[in-house]
């Protein structure tokens, strides 16, 4: 529970749901702590709320040799090592790991002030996180959930490749009636997401089903990994938490498992799930579901055009009603005017790149149809309370 408030607290939605998802699936990331302090080591025994945050503390070891014995037995998903050790310190069962073992599990390092500068040498033995001594409970819990989602792909990936390698791609391209795997779209597949999450909104239901097969086909027609696969879902997922997380009878829906499980998808239960929240949506949002045609028309447009040089005169020519009616009506049933919400589709997609990209802040503001940085900077700063700049070094570290 206290976890659970925790991530509610830093908007951690999808941490919730993934490691509500581990522990229902009885899945726990294993891990294993080598420190030679015995009241530091009681502490991440007792201190630590392990299985509320997905893992399983499967042993503890008081100097190197010992914790890489624990390794080979373990295979943990995560090791928590002290620097300092009697036989064989940190840095040497860390050498050890990557060198002779090839062992890739996550690494976190604890350390006390003094020996920081120290730990640092390990970054070219590509260590995770770092804890300062002495352990808070609340700051462990936060690394913990933040490592939950890399942990998954790369235990999700395993998977993958073991049916690829079982020779179960090829049955599940044909069982799909598709050829063979084409060139990843990107791009395509992101303005497929948006065009969805628009249609779940508007109550299109033969539009949702549509678009949905369209992603499907793509996802198995491309040559992307399982990982990129569910990175769409998970971003379509997250979009759908972001809006409507208030709403009890919509969470149920979007707490389900399926939305994760790539196996689930074809089987119809993803095209199910969009469906019945698009009706969940139209009996708990009334603004929304009295909504005109010629409004959704425009949400539905924007949503995939939005990083383009867009009008309001241009969309009322195309849906074939009169701009000063059009924009009329926006205003009234979505709240904000025709051009704010265009800015507000621009901002939540600058923050997405600028949480999971290295691209420069000028390169996002003209791919998001901002010509000018300083506008784009000024916009961002009006809608988010801060500067881009700041933003991506908190979101990156």
């Amino acid at each position: 529970m206290y976890v659970e408030k925790f991530l509610l607290s830093h908007g951690s939605h999808d941490a919730i749901l993934d490691t509500k998802m581990e522990m229902e699936g009885g899945f726990m990331h294993k891990v294993i702590v080598a420190d030679d302090e015995p009241y530091t080591l009681e502490g991440w025994r007792t201190m630590i709320d392990w299985q509320a945050c997905g893992y399983e503390l499967c042993g503890t070891a008081t100097d190197g040799e010992e914790a890489l014995s624990l390794i080979g037995q373990v295979e943990p998903d995560l090791v928590v090592t002290d620097i300092q050790m009697p036989v064989l310190d940190g840095l040497g069962l860390i050498r050890t790991m990557r060198e002779e073992m090839k062992n890739n599990a996550k690494i976190v390092i604890a350390t006390g002030y003094s020996e920081f500068g120290y730990a640092k040498q390990a970054i070219q033995y590509q260590v995770d996180e770092y804890v300062l001594k002495p352990l808070v409970t609340e700051e462990i819990h936060q690394i913990l959930l933040e490592l939950i989602t890399p942990l998954n792909k790369r235990r999700d990936e395993k998977k993958y490749t073991r049916t690829i390698d079982s020779g179960n791609e090829v049955t599940t391209h044909r069982s799909m009636g598709l050829d063979a795997p084409e060139h990843y779209d990107h791009e395509g597949m992101l303005s497929l997401s948006r065009h969805l999450l628009g249609a779940i909104e508007a109550g299109e239901v033969s539009e949702i089903q549509a678009v949905v097969d369209k992603i499907l086909r793509l996802i198995v027609r491309s040559e992307m990994s399982l990982s990129q696969a569910q990175s769409v879902i998970r971003y379509m997922h997250g979009e759908l938490l972001r809006k409507f997380s208030e709403k009890k009878d919509c969470m149920l829906l979007l707490q389900d498992r399926a939305w994760h499980e790539a196996e689930s998808w074809t089987s119809g239960k993803l095209k199910g799930l969009c469906i019945q929240l698009s009706e969940r949506l139209s009996q708990s949002l009334p603004k929304k579901s009295s909504m005109r045609s010629p409004v959704a028309e425009a949400i539905e447009y924007l949503n995939e055009h939005y990083c383009t040089k867009i009008k309001l005169q241009d969309i009322a020519q195309r849906i074939h009603v009169n701009s000063a009616y059009l924009g009329q009506q926006f205003k009234q049933e979505v709240g904000v005017s025709f051009s704010e919400y265009i800015h507000r589709l621009r901002i939540e997609e600058a923050r997405r790149l600028l949480r999971r990209t290295h691209m420069k802040i000028s390169d996002i503001a003209s791919k998001l149809g901002y010509h000018d940085a300083e506008y784009f900077t000024d916009k961002f700063k009006a809608l988010t309370g801060e500067l881009p700049s700041v933003y991506k070094n908190k979101s990156q570290g």
